[in-house]
């Protein structure tokens, strides 16, 4: 675990790993952390040296409340990188790490050499539908934060699945339960407030998704959830990809999770593109 203390008074840990000559920094979802990405730097193939970043607010990592935006999280980000990396990596971000990872290329497109997108929303407006859509979900886990492990474990299994239950479903010690539950344990519930409460300033630098996009130097991918699960990208996010000069690689019969439950097809992709 190392730590890097930005000049905005953030403190960013990330876990490293790997020996190989490809850089590469994995970036997870909101109301995640690194820990989630343990099953995917595993299944990584031995040509990566790799990098999970808690995000600000998340897991070790610290931020000011009411300061989510993706432009500044994005310069939390690149401050970090320039710190610990010092020139181009491969970069893989998971749906708002996705979004906090584009505004870090926005920032300083020269520390990537490509970038992966893992279901990322990248249209503010449908971003905001989706959001409706989980409210209630969210405002339960905001609730939640800061609980003890055990007892996390035991909410997020009793969630309903389908016409089951998530423990049911995965089982009840599945590493994504246990993964979240760490992470809810250290998350800052302002977070969820922001997204909720405040999404206009959190998203709204999302209009500057395109400009983004044309920074990036190297290659950029969107892996999509399947629709047919559940995905949270739509066909304009898409076009705007494909627009940018970018690829998009769907995974059949995975949904929104991705890595988190289909690990090593994600890791042989990331490979495949690199």
């Amino acid at each position: 675990m190392s730590c890097v203390f930005c000049e905005t008074g953030t403190v960013i840990h990330a876990r490293s790993g790997g020996s190989g000559d490809i850089p590469l920094i994995i970036v997870h979802g909101g109301s995640g952390s690194s820990r989630l990405c343990e099953a995917l730097t595993s299944a990584l193939l031995p040509q990566f040296r790799w990098w999970t970043v808690d995000l600000p607010g998340h897991g070790e990592s610290s931020w000011t409340p009411g300061r989510y935006r993706l432009d500044a999280v994005g310069a939390a980000l690149a401050e970090w990188a320039e710190h610990e990396i010092g020139g181009p990596a491969w970069w893989y971000g998971h749906s708002y790490g996705g979004q906090a990872t584009l505004a870090t290329a926005g920032a300083t497109p020269g520390l990537f050499a490509g970038l992966v997108l893992g279901d990322t929303p990248l249209i503010p407006e449908q971003m905001y539908e989706r959001l409706e859509l989980s409210t209630d979900r969210m405002r339960q886990w905001q609730q939640w934060c800061g609980l003890p492990e055990d007892t996390l474990l035991q909410l997020l299994g009793d969630e309903p699945f389908g016409g089951r239950t998530t423990a049911e479903v995965l089982g009840a010690d599945h590493f994504y339960l246990r993964g979240m539950a760490e992470s809810l344990h250290r998350h800052d519930p302002s977070f969820i407030a922001a997204l909720l409460d405040d999404r206009d300033a959190v998203y709204g630098s999302l209009v500057q998704a395109n400009r983004w996009l044309a920074a990036i130097p190297g290659p950029v991918v969107l892996f999509r959830g399947d629709p047919a699960v559940m995905t949270m990208t739509s066909d304009d996010d898409v076009t705007l990809i494909e627009s940018a000069g970018g690829k998009v690689h769907t995974f059949d019969g995975v949904g929104h999770g991705l890595h988190h439950f289909a690990p090593t097809a994600v890791a042989t992709a990331i490979a495949d593109y690199t």
